[in-house]
């Protein structure tokens, strides 16, 4: 039996393990369980298939507990453009690097186990679960940091269609080949600029379902101190929800990707349609103004925004009396704490952590929430 299993191997699992491991937990008492080869390895899976230069956080958003790791990192290792503009976002490469190098200092590795949750259940000394393989695990205290879905989001109206694909979907992008992207928000943008880097002929069509929304963040900065949590403490669990569905920055894009889309624009190498109402038919794209055959499709649509779907969380739910509000979402202590020894973060803690539930600062948030349970349950046992 472990003392804490951690299901979920991301940016967000990673930094309440290293929070844990800060706090004093002992390599060998900690487990995270995730189905790839390595921990965070979608998270740099992702990111680099759109080649994203920088990401959208600032520099002091990241695993480690203390905010300025990071930049000393950058400069410890002498990077050249580790950050870029007023709120110093980092360099991709750098911050997978950081990354990878904090797993290897706490050990992280030793800790993963592969696999695929699906089942826990409450016993007497803490929690069961079980894997895909059948495998049985033990574990005092759980932390479920999975995220909602890994699956791509596909619009009904390009499924089964000829040569349309999604982007986290296949493993080669064939920039050569494709001249239309599908999408509204940062991935969309990164991805249309990779194309512009790498094609040889133009023009690149870029489909939109709405304007461009410009906004540097994924919520107002606000949201991530007193400013407005404070009120939003005071709200019924209900009213949160409206308050995150509100202010969540939904396919938005930095001011700086705004610019060199509309400078491609501009020069003719990129076409922007917004709100054109299009269907697919024989190899074409139908529009009110006409027909556009196509080559090939990429979709930047993002993922399946369902929160609750794995049976495990549905059975903790209908099975164990796991509190939800009326919006669906789990009724948590300020600790993340679901049912006893049970713990959350990402989306499922958006009723606590607000608009930045699901990123990188919601992570940190979490692991400082869950790292307060820690030491709450390491004072009660000594």
């Amino acid at each position: 039996m472990k003392q804490w299993t951690i299901i979920g191997g991301g940016i967000q699992a990673v930094t309440i393990a290293i929070q844990l491991r800060e706090l004093g937990l002992s390599a060998r008492d900690l487990r995270l369980i995730d189905p790839h080869e390595n921990l965070c390895a979608q998270f740099r899976k992702f990111t680099e298939r759109l080649e994203m230069p920088f990401l959208r956080s600032p520099c002091v958003h990241h695993v480690h507990p203390d905010p300025f790791h990071l930049n000393r990192y950058a400069k410890e290792h002498q990077y050249t453009e580790s950050h870029y503009g007023r709120y110093q976002r980092p360099q991709r490469a750098m911050f997978l690097d950081h990354t990878h190098d904090l797993i290897h200092d706490y050990a992280l590795n030793d800790s993963h186990v592969k696999g695929s949750v699906k089942d826990v259940t409450p016993t007497k000394n803490g929690w069961q679960l079980t894997l895909a393989d059948y495998r049985v695990l033990e574990s005092h205290f759980v932390i479920i940091a999975s995220g909602s879905t890994n699956r791509p989001y596909i619009p009904k109206d390009y499924l089964n269609q000829p040569d349309v694909d999604h982007v986290f979907d296949i493993e080669d992008i064939d920039a050569e080949s494709t001249s239309h992207i599908i999408g509204s928000g940062v991935s969309a943008a990164h991805l249309t600029l990779r194309l512009l880097n790498e094609v040889s002929h133009s023009p690149i069509h870029l489909w939109l379902n709405k304007p461009i929304s410009v906004n540097d963040f994924d919520a107002d900065p606000g949201w991530l101190g007193p400013k407005y949590m404070s009120q939003f403490k005071t709200l019924s669990l209900n009213k949160r929800h409206l308050v995150n569905q509100r202010e969540r920055h939904r396919g938005s894009i930095p001011r700086d990707l705004f610019l060199k889309l509309k400078k491609a624009e501009s020069k003719g190498h990129l076409h922007i349609h917004i709100n054109e109402h299009l269907r697919l038919e024989d190899h074409h794209i139908v529009t009110q103004q006409g027909r556009l055959p196509y080559d090939h499709i990429l979709l930047a649509t993002g993922f399946e925004k369902a929160v609750l779907n794995a049976p495990f969380l549905q059975r903790l739910i209908l099975e164990h009396c796991a509190p939800v509000a009326h919006c669906g979402l789990p009724h948590i202590s300020n600790e993340l704490e679901w049912l006893p020894g049970l713990f959350v973060s990402g989306a499922l803690a958006d009723l606590e952590l607000g608009p930045f539930a699901r990123n990188i600062m919601g992570g940190r948030e979490a692991a400082q929430r869950i790292g307060q349970a820690f030491k709450r349950y390491v004072a009660l046992s000594s």
